[in-house]
């Protein structure tokens, strides 16, 4: 049986000027820091992370920076990315080719790419997932509503709403529709949880990319997760 590839590398030429711009290649859009800081400060990952979808490496390099993170591997299918491996992270037969991971933590593709990722991420991971997906991916839809029924998430972190892209002009920062939150699958958790977060009470948040803290400032705030400074409030 051949298995089809749901994600196929395209090559980038940017929008002349005036033409719509449409979605980014391979759906990528990077993480704002405060995704990752904000789940560490609420979920504190350690052992052996893989990061499937690491782009630039947004997530990959501040969980480097944690000090709970034993081992990091790092896999994009876009094979300009840098990153240990370059596999479909869609398909199953690729995780056999990851190593053994006590936590999975990406930002995955959205639309029909997520669901397959996030099953095959909680095949593989001894302890749980952290993902950032849209809000409705807790909708039951047919790709997805059986794995929800039987591995409801254990804490959703529900964030405001970032500008990951500009408008189809390219002249306004924009947001989607839904915004992201931060699912986490925890196999030792006993119950589920829901947390709102305000933007008043993230620590380096900022609102696109343009306005972005550097990755010095974003580096401090994990050290001071690990340390026990930051409260969750």
């Amino acid at each position: 049986m051949t298995v089809a590839q749901l994600l196929t590398p395209q090559p980038y030429s940017p929008k002349s000027t005036g033409e719509t711009v449409g979605r980014h290649p391979l759906n990528f859009y990077e993480s704002p820091s405060w995704f990752t800081t904000e789940l560490l400060r609420h979920v504190p990952l350690s052992g052996v992370i893989g990061e499937p979808c690491v782009g630039h490496g947004a997530i990959a390099s501040l969980l480097q920076a944690w000090s709970h993170t034993k081992q990091m591997w790092t896999n994009d299918i876009d094979p300009n990315k840098q990153a240990h491996f370059h596999y479909d992270a869609t398909l199953s037969e690729s995780w056999a080719k990851f190593p053994d991971s006590d936590w999975i933590c990406t930002n995955p593709p959205f639309s029909e790419f997520a669901a397959p990722i996030i099953k095959n991420a909680y095949q593989k991971a001894r302890v749980g997932v952290a993902a950032f997906l849209l809000t409705s991916f807790l909708e039951p839809c047919d790709d997805r509503a059986d794995f929800l029924q039987q591995h409801p998430p254990s804490l959703v972190l529900i964030m405001p709403r970032f500008c990951f892209r500009k408008d189809k002009r390219g002249t306004r920062w924009a947001t989607d529709n839904v915004t992201i939150s931060c699912f986490v699958w925890d196999k030792r958790a006993t119950g589920q949880q829901i947390i709102i977060r305000p933007k008043s009470q993230i620590l380096g948040f900022y609102k696109n990319p343009e306005q972005a803290i550097s990755q010095e400032q974003a580096e401090k705030i994990v050290l001071a997760i690990a340390k026990g400074e930051l409260c969750n409030n």
